[in-house]
């Protein structure tokens, strides 16, 4: 993507690095929620009433099928952030290029 303007460049900067924290947060959720043991799980399952009169086996079952789908989440994620790591490294390489392109003009038209 070619963007003339320097602040727009800075401004695209921005945006991914915010990219970056939200996707940082979720991987963050995602982790502790893996962490999370069978029976912390069925505690905070029974105070928000999803699991009431469940088993303990059927409570083993859903949370081994939530932490398989968490697996796949957390793997997902890291591959965007590793996507939005290589897009912020570009963007900043370009800011910096446009910053040294314009010191060199100014100095040159200075001269």
């Amino acid at each position: 993507m070619i963007i003339p303007n320097t602040h727009e460049r800075v401004s695209e900067q921005t945006e991914i690095e915010l990219r970056q924290m939200a996707l940082k947060a979720l991987v963050t959720m995602r982790t502790k929620q893996l962490q999370e043991s069978l029976d912390h799980r069925i505690k905070r399952a029974t105070k928000g009433g999803a699991w009431i009169g469940l088993s303990r086996e059927a409570c083993r079952r859903l949370h081994n099928q939530e932490q398989a789908r968490l697996q796949e989440q957390l793997v997902e994620l890291q591959l965007k952030q590793a996507h939005v790591r290589e897009k912020l490294t570009e963007a900043r390489k370009a800011v910096a290029r446009a910053r040294r392109l314009k010191a060199s003009r100014d100095t040159a038209m200075r001269k």
